[in-house]
């Protein structure tokens, strides 16, 4: 499992893109991240904070899983395919 390169980095590259595109789509985006990180956020800003990391985490890890889960099914294929 996971012996190519390519079979471990899509997967992590794939869940940095859907994390990164999530953040950009979704209101506050990247300053959820620095104000969960220098400050405290009250009322509707803390919602807000709590709405976009938690959707962004779980779209990626959730596309983390697929990934992983098709490289290691494409190189197994491979792996059988190149078998004499």
């Amino acid at each position: 499992m996971f012996v190519s390169p390519w079979t471990w980095i899509s997967p992590l590259v794939g869940a940095v893109v859907v994390f990164v595109l999530v953040l950009l789509r979704t209101p506050p985006g990247f300053e959820a991240i620095s104000q969960l990180v220098f400050n405290t956020p009250r009322g509707p800003s803390a919602d807000a904070v709590a709405y976009v990391l938690g959707a962004a985490g779980s779209l990626a890890l959730v596309t983390l899983g697929v990934l992983a889960a098709v490289s290691v099914g494409i190189e197994f294929a491979l792996r059988l395919r190149r078998r004499p």
